[in-house]
């Protein structure tokens, strides 16, 4: 994973503090010049914006769907944690997800989603959200409802089973998925009971918006999905127009079976670094291993597919490298489907299911793995949730919840640096190895 670019200072010694009211505490209010404090009784702290906030304020956003692949946390999205981490302490978020590691649309494949940790069966962390999502949507002393979600340019919310959008506000929360019916705390990760996931605008994301500088920012649409490919460009600056419609483009009849996940990553900017079953689309095709991590095989290889096609030496598949791999592996120019793609639901990040189970290297079969062998053909990562994550999590010593969070990331990266495998942060085939040696106390 790539690294995140440095998070927006948090000035929190100033003097504008936003609460809702409702059961966190009764509120008062004090304009003190062009600024205005707001205080509440309650023990329970809210968070403090670093500027005074101008008359005006962000309309609701509207839902800008993901379709670009950079995961690198973006600054709006940095300060925004961090705020809730400083405001909340002992609490901890997460940002960045290898793109389609989930098996659907989600925010984090962007850096411009938040899973802030705090657990609604826990008094105090439901206490906490309750206190954070009143102030989040409560309407502010000029009347605009929403205030600090406009303000901070917040799309939707999921917690406790269920969903608020601002593209749908007048619906109010909104039962989310089946989790109705799911109490279980097995469930608690995919019905976010055990964390908020905060998805926000690309003006938000991008920290440009009203509460971190005290000026109104216009609707940003982000990047736009080209006709040749299924995947955006990264985000590279404000697009103040909304993007044309895109039909979802498609391999052509009789191509090979590769091709179908080829032209499905297509247009994904992969390089040194990328993670994910975009990675591993792009590894079959030429031959590499297929652990889902862009190490130095897969540059090589990419290298060598884009000499041989006269683009010259680089490692990074970009839209150039895009139209050769379509090209090579179809045997004509992409064909396109007869309909707009179907705009995906709010993305309900983290998993709302076990991941899908990724292509993966030849061999990796599971022989000999013992009581592993059911998920050594799985490429696990941040995001990815069900049994072959807790049984990661117990040979780490990590709390088995069946969630692939930023603990067990974390619990990753220090089983791989100790057996010298590449610190991706993601269980692919060198790292089941590892795993397996360790569990069995034999080869595999």
């Amino acid at each position: 994973m790539r690294l995140s670019p440095a998070p927006l200072g948090l000035l929190l010694a100033t003097a504008v503090l936003l609460t809702g009211s409702g059961a966190v505490g009764a509120v008062q209010e004090v304009l003190t010049g062009s600024s205005r404090i707001v205080r509440t009784t309650s023990a329970m702290p809210t968070p403090v914006a670093p500027v005074a906030f101008p008359a005006g304020i962000e309309p609701l956003s509207p839902y800008l769907e993901q379709d670009s692949c950079n995961p690198i946390a973006m600054p709006g999205s940095v300060a925004l944690g961090d705020l809730l981490r400083a405001t909340y302490p002992g609490t901890s978020y997460g940002i960045a997800r290898a793109c389609w590691s989930d098996g659907f649309a989600s925010e984090h494949y962007e850096g411009r989603a938040v899973d802030w940790m705090t657990s609604a069966r826990d008094p105090a962390g439901a206490a906490r959200a309750k206190a954070f999502l009143d102030w989040l949507l409560a309407t502010d002393a000029q009347g605009h409802p929403y205030a600090n979600a406009r303000r901070l340019g917040v799309m939707y919310v999921i917690w406790d089973n269920r969903i608020w959008g601002s593209y749908r506000s007048a619906e109010g929360w909104r039962p989310y998925s089946t989790c109705a019916t799911r109490p279980q705390p097995s469930s608690d990760t995919v019905c976010h009971r055990d964390h908020i996931h905060i998805s926000l605008s690309w003006a938000g994301a991008a920290g440009r918006t009203s509460f971190w500088t005290g000026q109104v920012a216009p609707v940003d649409y982000g990047p736009c999905r080209s006709s040749e490919f299924n995947w955006a460009a990264p985000y590279s600056g404000r697009r103040l127009t909304p993007c044309p419609p895109h039909v979802t483009v498609i391999p052509p009849k009789g191509a090979p079976g590769v091709a179908a996940g080829l032209f499905a990553a297509s247009g994904a900017r992969l390089g040194p670094g990328s993670t994910g079953p975009l990675v591993i689309a792009v590894q079959r095709a030429l031959g590499a291993p297929a652990d889902g991590s862009f190490g130095p095989l897969t540059g090589t290889a990419v290298s060598a597919f884009r000499t041989t096609h006269g683009l010259g030496a680089g490692k990074v598949v970009d839209d150039a490298t895009w139209r050769a791999l379509l090209a090579a592996f179809s045997g004509t120019t992409p064909a396109t489907g007869t309909a707009p793609a179907p705009k995906p639901a709010p993305s309900p990040s983290p998993s709302p299911s076990p991941s899908p189970t990724p292509p993966t290297a030849a061999g990796s079969t599971g022989a000999g793995a013992g009581p592993l062998a059911p998920y050594v053909s799985q490429v696990l990562g941040y995001g990815s949730s069900g049994p072959g994550v807790k049984a990661v999590q117990r040979l780490l010593g990590v709390t088995p919840t069946g969630w692939f969070g930023p603990v067990t990331t974390a619990a990753v990266r220090g089983f791989q640096r100790a057996h010298g495998i590449p610190t991706t942060g993601n269980v692919g085939p060198l790292t089941w190895a590892a795993l397996v040696r360790q569990a069995t106390g034999g080869s595999w």
